[in-house]
């Protein structure tokens, strides 16, 4: 297998168990993510939430994208560049709506007042099945590098 397939290969196995961890931090959070208040024990599981979001957030615009676009040829950008070659192939429905994932990945790490910490909680937990299912895409969209 050609070095840069194996590399795609590898990307997508990060990719998957990052995923696997995402979802069972989502299946955590369902019963409570609306509350107002939270428990100290909630505030942890919401924690590994956002985390495991914005890894795998990561994970799609910052490896997985950017390796597909290297692999076809096309010269690196910014996170904006990928993501509107990600949307020309079908891989995602808008970029916006991943430009949006990244600002709030950023904001993750930076962001202390409550109620911002309960937007973002909310946020990730709304949108992590987009994230799923553009690795999802991104999976299927390969599929015709290693047929070649």
């Amino acid at each position: 297998m050609k070095p840069e397939l194996q590399y795609l290969k590898e990307n997508f196995n990060q990719s998957d168990e990052a995923t696997n961890h995402l979802v069972s931090s989502l299946s955590r959070c369902k019963n409570f993510i609306f509350n107002e208040d939270y428990t100290e024990e909630q505030l942890v599981e919401l924690e590994a939430l956002t985390s495991r979001f914005a890894r795998v957030s990561d994970l799609l615009m910052q490896k997985v994208l950017k390796t597909i676009d290297e692999f076809e040829g096309t010269t690196p950008g910014t996170v904006r560049d990928r993501l509107l070659q990600a949307e020309k192939k079908s891989i995602i429905n808008n970029a916006d709506d991943f430009m949006e994932i990244r600002k709030i990945r950023n904001r993750i790490s930076h962001e202390y007042e409550m109620d911002a910490l309960k937007d973002i909680f909310v946020f990730a937990f709304k949108n992590t099945d987009l994230l799923i299912d553009a690795l999802r895409a991104a999976k299927q969209y390969s599929q015709k590098f290693y047929s070649n």
